[in-house]
């Protein structure tokens, strides 16, 4: 695999959020609209992943969002449910979005290392504040497939809602390089 070509930073004034385009309205929107209040009032840290280097012009080419979330034990995949485990802290991938220019890049495999740097922050913050699962919303059916490829398990009675362990997360970065092409 290639050394990825792109590099990612927290969002901060100054990025050009309007020319990014995933091909989905309400990602976008979110983007542009919200993500900035969003930080601003603590309820999700947003990334960006960004095209070129401070020397040269960036270019927002994806994004993700993650928040603090309550797993509630009921409402996760049998297989995840464990007795000590009832209500307790999580992390939710909120958005992940990237810009239709970039699909089907089978070299450089961006989806896929979105998700990585994703998962990685995750990891970090949940070292740091604790943790268990990863929760992630599909939003639509099309999704469901990418995220189960990926090693995360829907949940029985909400087919778009997955969830994966914060140590299978770890486990499977660290022996993946990511998804046959």
């Amino acid at each position: 695999m290639n050394k990825p070509t792109f590099h990612t930073t927290k969002l901060a004034p100054g990025y050009d959020l309007g020319a990014f385009d995933c091909g989905e309205a309400a990602y976008n929107e979110w983007l542009t609209d919200h993500s900035v209040q969003a930080v601003e009032a603590g309820s999700s840290m947003v990334y960006l992943l960004l095209e070129g280097s401070p020397e040269t012009d960036e270019r927002v080419v994806g994004y993700f969002a993650i928040c603090p979330t309550l797993v509630v034990r009921d409402g996760m995949p049998k297989p995840l449910q464990r007795k000590e485990l009832r209500n307790g802290p999580g992390w939710l991938l909120a958005k992940l979005a990237l810009d239709s220019s970039l699909r089907g890049d089978k070299v450089n495999q961006w989806g896929w290392q979105l998700l990585r740097v994703a998962l990685e922050t995750i990891m970090d913050a949940a070292e740091l504040g604790g943790g268990q699962i990863i929760v992630v919303e599909a939003d639509n059916p099309g999704l469901v497939g990418r995220y189960t490829r990926h090693g995360f398990i829907p949940t029985g009675g909400d087919n778009l809602r997955l969830h994966m362990k914060v140590a299978t997360a770890r486990a499977y970065l660290r022996s993946a390089n990511g998804p046959e092409a």
